[in-house]
């Protein structure tokens, strides 16, 4: 005697639609997640590279001075968070950093911009700019002896060296 048991015909094969929305509110979720986590990491990645633009910005004010045999001004606007080099157009940091100068000069535009004057023996008047967000700092000091930009990373979020 054999005994054999036929599919039944009333179910077909296939998904039901609850299996498919459970589905989709999964891949909803994954997605929401790293978008977030990108915004965070895109964030940093805005701010590290603000403040190596900073930086490359002192050092070609340096080697502007050295080539053209003239003083060469790195203004910062503290009120506008914007700083350029002398002739050139204004760089903007984001909207989320704040910026703190110490500058060995008197000599400034104005009050709330400071100069750093690179001149063309290599010197400069020296000082620090510090940018900060509640999670990570960059200061750029500009040695007055030789005018060398140095870019160093603090706060808890710091990138390796």
């Amino acid at each position: 005697m054999t005994c054999s048991v036929a599919p039944k015909a009333d179910r077909e094969a296939g998904y039901s639609l609850l299996e498919i929305i459970v589905a989709l509110v999964i891949l909803a979720l994954g997605v929401t997640l790293v978008s977030v986590a990108f915004a965070g990491a895109s964030s940093g990645m805005r701010f590290d590279e603000s403040a190596r633009s900073l930086a490359s910005s002192a050092r070609e004010a340096q080697l502007r001075a050295l080539r053209s045999g003239r003083d060469v001004s790195l203004v910062i606007d503290v009120d506008q968070r914007a700083y350029a080099v002398a002739g050139d157009n204004w760089i903007t940091l984001p909207d989320d950093v704040s910026l703190r100068v110490t500058s060995a000069s008197e000599r400034s535009m104005a009050p709330r911009r400071p100069a750093f004057v690179f001149a063309p023996d290599g010197g400069s008047t020296g000082g620090m700019i510090e940018i900060s967000r509640p999670d990570r700092k960059a200061t750029v000091t500009i040695d007055w002896l030789t005018g060398e930009a140095t870019l160093i990373y603090g706060g808890a979020d710091a990138p390796p060296t």
